[in-house]
């Protein structure tokens, strides 16, 4: 298969998942569904851009690997899908505190003050916009639970 049909076949899968996700909004209140719509809306533009660069886009006459390195594609989406079922159990920050270096590692960083400085932002932006600003819950912390 060649790469443009893998391609066109990811971006229809994508935008399928990214409707579904729009619609799939509908069942949240009014005020929670703006941010998953609009997460949504950008993800369907993003595969119709993609859709349109396989379609009307030749590749050269060389055949392209779809993956530069399968086993570590494994290792991401099983880091990925771990992240989304711990972070029930363990709560939103210590799950993200775990996934944040760990995918940053397993993608080749290797700067710890980097990395270190990278979760620690995205936890506090996290933290300032949607528990302060948003006043939204994220699942809460293991040590917390009463």
């Amino acid at each position: 298969m060649s790469l443009n049909v893998k391609e066109s076949v990811t971006a229809l899968a994508l935008l399928a998942l990214a409707v579904g996700a729009w619609f799939g909004a509908v069942t949240f209140a009014a005020e929670a569904r703006v941010f998953p719509r609009l997460v949504a809306g950008v993800m369907a533009a993003l595969a119709l851009i993609m859709l349109g660069r396989s379609v009307f886009m030749a590749t050269d006459a060389g055949e392209r690997r779809f993956f530069k390195h399968f086993p570590t594609f494994l290792l991401c989406l099983g880091l990925i899908l771990g992240y989304v079922y711990t972070t029930s159990l363990l709560g939103y920050f210590t799950a993200s505190a775990i996934f944040v270096p760990a995918f940053a590692l397993l993608l080749g960083l290797k700067r710890p003050v980097v990395i270190a400085a990278s979760t620690l932002g995205f936890l506090v932006v996290t933290h300032l916009v949607f528990v302060e600003a948003f006043d939204r819950p994220l699942p809460v912390e293991f040590f917390l639970r009463q």
